[in-house]
Parts: structure tokens; sequence; C-alpha cells
């Protein structure tokens, strides 16, 4: 037996998680444009992807990493795709994510993910210069939902806390964005779920897969896909609580 309960915060809800939304000046008005998501601790990482034929430069470099890799932090941009880009677009995410962590020497295995235009080179160097208004200890969840919007007409953010039989108990939180051009496969989407439940490593594609198959690949609308359509499941185990059927 358990109980499940909404509760406020998203992704900064499940214990050790921080995120916020920053401004690199690729919107307009000095909105957020960059987000990220940091765990204090490393974090199994799971995701699943799109089935388009022509996957984005940042889904290809987390292909790169050597299977079962752990990480500690996500980085997500809006207004560009960095998809259709070769492997130009490939080098400007590592060029990113090696900047990054010589600006934060705390991060290991990061990930990037991007939403917008298609087939326009990414503006790496405003990206990086956005590293510099990064508070690692910030949990802004609405700021970060915000970041990561194209043309959603609003943010989309959600989480539960999970209590257990014995009274323990772990959280799940998750930002997402999407709009348009939804169908199965991801419907269009860019998902970030983080909880501090203790999964195991074999669990978590499992869960995954069978979660998106009444969600994310459940509705269609006008028969696109993305290039870029990722849902990333980070867990860090800090409640040190799970149950596999909860």
């Amino acid at each position: 037996m358990f109980s499940v309960f909404p509760i406020d915060n998203g992704v900064v809800a499940p214990k050790g998680f921080y995120c916020d939304g920053v401004s690199a000046g690729l919107k307009k008005d000095n909105a957020p444009d960059v987000a990220f998501i940091y765990s204090d601790s490393l974090c199994e990482v799971e995701g699943i992807f799109t089935q388009n034929k022509f996957c984005a430069a940042p889904i290809l470099h987390f292909q790169s990493y050597p299977k079962g890799f752990q990480t500690n932090f996500v980085l997500i941009n809006s207004k560009n795709a960095n998809a259709l880009t070769g492997d130009e677009g490939v080098e400007n995410v590592r060029e990113v994510l090696s900047a990054l962590q010589g600006y934060f020497s705390v991060i290991k295995n990061p990930i990037m993910s991007s939403t917008g235009v298609i087939g326009v080179q990414l503006p790496k160097q405003s990206i990086i210069n956005a590293f510099s208004k990064i508070d690692l200890t910030k949990c802004d969840n609405k700021n970060a939902a915000e970041a990561i919007m194209t043309t959603d007409r609003f943010s989309k953010t959600i989480a539960f806390e999970v209590v257990l039989e014995d009274k323990s108990s772990f959280k799940i939180g998750a930002i997402c964005k999407g709009a348009g051009m939804i169908n199965p496969s991801l419907a269009t989407m860019l998902c970030f779920i983080t909880t501090d439940a203790k999964i195991p490593k074999q669990d978590m594609q499992e869960l995954l897969k069978i979660a998106s198959e009444t969600t994310f690949n459940a509705i269609s609308v006008d028969g696109d896909t993305s290039t870029n359509d990722t849902v990333l499941l980070l867990s860090n185990g800090q409640s040190g609580a799970y149950e596999k059927e909860a």
C-alpha cells in the first residue's frame, strides 16, 4: 500500500535538486531562455528520445556517453534546437558543456537539451556568457519551466510525494515543454523528471517506457514528430526509499 500526494516546487521538490532559468539574450525582453537542473549528488539517468531519423545534436551527444554513466547537471536552452546542424552542432554541444565544467568544477557529465529553430547553429557564446548568471543554490522551478518554453501558452510543472506503507517516502518532480506538432513518439516535448527515490538502475528504463505509452506516446494532432523529443529521468536516491509498484 502507498499514498500519493500532489506537492509544489516541480523538479526541485525531490531532495538535493536545484534549478533556475536565466537569460542569454535568446528571447526578447531579457526573458529566461536557458534553464538548468542540478543535483548535489550524482544521479542515475535514463532517457527516451525521438524516433525521427534526424536526431538533434544534443541527443547525439547524450548517446556518446558510455552506457551507465551518471550525471548531476542538465542544461536546457530554448529558441534554438541545434538540429540538422551536422557534426558542427555536436561539437558546439561539447564546447558549451566543456566551458560549463570549466566554470563549475562540481559538474560531472553534463547533459544538454535544446528546443527552438531547426537548421541554425547554436549561439554557443551567448549561452556560455550566461553561465555567470547561474547560481547552483537556486530553487526557482517557475523560472526554469518558463525558460524552456517556445510557443507554449503556459509553463508545465508538477510534483508528487509518495508515502509507502512503512512511512518512508520519496518525491517526484517534473517540468515539460511542448506545443504543436503533437504525434505519438513523445508528442514533441522536452520533459525532465527528477526523483530522490532510490530506484535500481535496471528499473529506470522499464518504468520510463511504461509511463510514456499512456502519456507522451498516446496523442496525435497533425502527424509530425520532432528532431529533439526527449524525456529524461534523473534519480539521486537521497530519500533512500523506493517501491516499484508505487
